[in-house]
């Protein structure tokens, strides 16, 4: 974290981020441990010989940390804990919104910096879009359908534009469906300083898209870029675009389909008001 009251507060914030971070990533780690070691044990008697299905990844998808506030971390983790695990059967489909709940402070969430009307202001759950995003990015990759996405106004720092999903409780969502006739699961985990989405097809032998030569390519297509408007002295000025993402099917090493998941016009992000020394 930088801050312009010198180096004895970075080192201070260095050493909250650290204290906040530790707990967070061993209780995510553990939960995982738990969680899916029956998963192994299919896979173990799958080779085995006994015939059930075996769990193949479908696709992995990650965004960074490094950069975010130690609130916003965590209110990743939380929402990311509560997508950790699910499973959609064939044709079902999942809710971010109604699996991960309110962002309340009961619940464990916290004030965070968002985006809103170009500027950076705190709000409770800021850093819960960088969850569904990276969701968004590995239900794509693995062939899953898209029921419903929402841009950002400004497009985040986090993940290239136009891979990002933005979420908001009664407001905006993020919705995927399982278009394949075996079930999928959705694990989240933190690896080093990035945190990461895989979906694992849970299929026989030979059944699963990967291992019949099907791939999911993701392409962007820049269309505009409009630089933001000086404001003052101000940091963290993001450029407004409008860009075009593509997802092609990919058949044996030929693309047989091309898709428009959708064209996204981000607003510019005026940034952050620096106080003037004068």
């Amino acid at each position: 974290m930088k801050d312009a009251t010198g180096v004895a507060c970075n080192e201070t914030n260095r050493r909250h981020e650290r204290g906040l971070l530790r707990p967070l990533i061993k209780y995510q780690r553990m939960r995982q441990a738990r969680r899916f070691a029956p998963g192994w044990a299919i896979a173990l008697l799958y080779f085995g010989g006994c015939g059930l299905p075996s769990p193949t990844v479908l696709s992995e998808f990650s965004t960074p940390l490094a950069d975010r506030t130690p609130h916003q971390i965590r209110n990743a983790v939380k929402s990311a804990e509560a997508i950790n695990g699910r499973t959609l059967q064939p044709g079902r489909i999942l809710s971010f919104n109604e699996t991960v709940g309110v962002w309340s402070r009961g619940r464990g969430f916290m004030r965070a910096p968002v985006s809103v009307g170009g500027m950076l202001v705190p709000s409770w759950g800021g850093g819960v879009c960088q969850t569904s995003t990276t969701l968004y990015g590995a239900a794509l990759l693995a062939g899953l359908k898209i029921v419903e996405r929402h841009p950002h106004a400004v497009a985040p720092s986090y993940v290239p534009s136009g891979l990002d999903a933005a979420v908001a409780p009664g407001v905006a969502d993020l919705k995927i469906q399982n278009p394949f006739s075996f079930p999928v699961t959705v694990l989240l985990s933190i690896r080093g300083d990035r945190l990461i989405c895989r979906v694992v097809a849970h299929c026989r032998r030979g059944e699963d898209p990967r291992s019949l030569g099907y791939r999911w390519v993701l392409r962007r297509e820049l269309v505009a870029e409009t630089p933001p408007a000086p404001v003052g002295r101000t940091i963290g000025r993001r450029p407004g675009r409008t860009v075009r993402l593509w997802r092609w099917t990919v058949f044996n090493g030929k693309v047989i389909r091309q898709e428009l998941c959708h064209q996204t016009n981000y607003e510019p992000l005026v940034g952050v008001l620096v106080p003037s020394r004068d």
